[in-house]
């Protein structure tokens, strides 16, 4: 009998029977499954609205229900109190106020206040010389010494094309220094002290010769706590002072918490009463005692 052929070792194995294919049943289940799992994850869409023909029953008009207005209380209108006029005086004195704010009489003015000088030019020159005198003059600006940077030469002298350039921070340069800036300028002004008290002396005329120069005794306020109210009624009882400047021989801490919530009033002293605050005052109230200090500060010598 003729032998039988041994198989090799290395014989491959069986390929595995192919898949059948699935039915369209099947196909259709799966893609039914899938759809359900879908809508379930996702949000409903939003419902479209959808507009619909409305029916309307025509009524009948009704009649018009007749308004009736609440009758409303008439309040008594506030009457406009007329600003008190001030207390006036003969030529050369000034009204006196007392304590309570009421006219006690009047009395003589110095010779500096009674007898006016016209110095008109004067006055507007010290006015000149003391608004630019309170200008601070802090606008600066940086030249190109002062602006940081520009010391390596941007591009060497010849072979570029372009023109030489020494430093990057030269005035026509972005970021560059600037040529004629601002830069210590002072506008202080100054004037003799002769002229100086003539201007003042001619704004503390004016004032009088206007009637707006009046004298008090004291400013009386009650209690241990200063009253702006007091001060307010003081000040009412004088009459329409507008903005009032009160001169006192010294600085009372007493006053000045008392008109410190009153607009326009201030609290000055013979010493630093200035002119811009004579000329910006409609009134000027001083003190009997700080009238002969006030005095002293004018006068002109010859």
């Amino acid at each position: 009998m003729p032998a039988k052929k041994s198989q090799p070792a290395n014989t491959k194995a069986k390929a595995t029977p192919a898949k059948k294919p699935e039915s369209k049943a099947e196909l259709n289940a799966k893609a039914a499954a899938k759809a359900t799992a879908a809508k379930k994850t996702t949000a409903a869409p939003a419902k479209r609205a959808v507009a619909r023909p409305v029916t309307r029953v025509a009524k009948a008009p009704e009649a018009a229900r007749p308004r009736v207005r609440e009758e409303k209380e008439e309040r008594p209108k506030r009457e406009k109190v007329a600003p008190k006029p001030l207390p006036t005086a003969p030529q050369g004195e000034a009204p006196l106020i007392g304590a309570d704010g009421s006219v006690s009489g009047s009395m003589k003015l110095p010779a500096a206040f009674a007898e006016p000088v016209k110095r008109a030019a004067t006055l507007f020159q010290a006015l000149i010389a003391a608004r630019a005198n309170a200008r601070q003059a802090n606008a600066a600006t940086k030249n190109r010494a002062r602006v940081s940077g520009g010391g390596a030469k941007p591009w060497r002298q010849k072979g570029t094309g372009r023109a030489r350039q020494g430093s990057t921070r030269a005035p026509h340069w972005r970021h560059g220094g600037v040529v004629f800036g601002p830069n210590g300028r002072r506008y202080e002004q100054r004037m003799p002290e002769k002229m100086r008290r003539a201007a003042f002396a001619e704004a503390l005329t004016e004032r009088a010769s206007a009637g707006r120069f009046l004298v008090f005794e004291e400013l009386r306020l009650e209690g241990d706590r200063p009253r702006t109210r007091d001060a307010a009624r003081w000040l009412a009882n004088i009459g329409d002072t507008g903005r009032t400047m009160l001169v006192a021989p010294q600085i009372d801490e007493r006053i000045g918490r008392a008109i410190a919530n009153i607009p326009q009033v201030e609290l000055r002293t013979p010493g630093t009463l200035r002119l811009t605050d004579v000329l910006s005052a409609d009134t000027i109230v001083v003190n009997r005692a700080a009238l002969d200090a006030l005095a002293a500060r004018v006068q002109v010598s010859a």
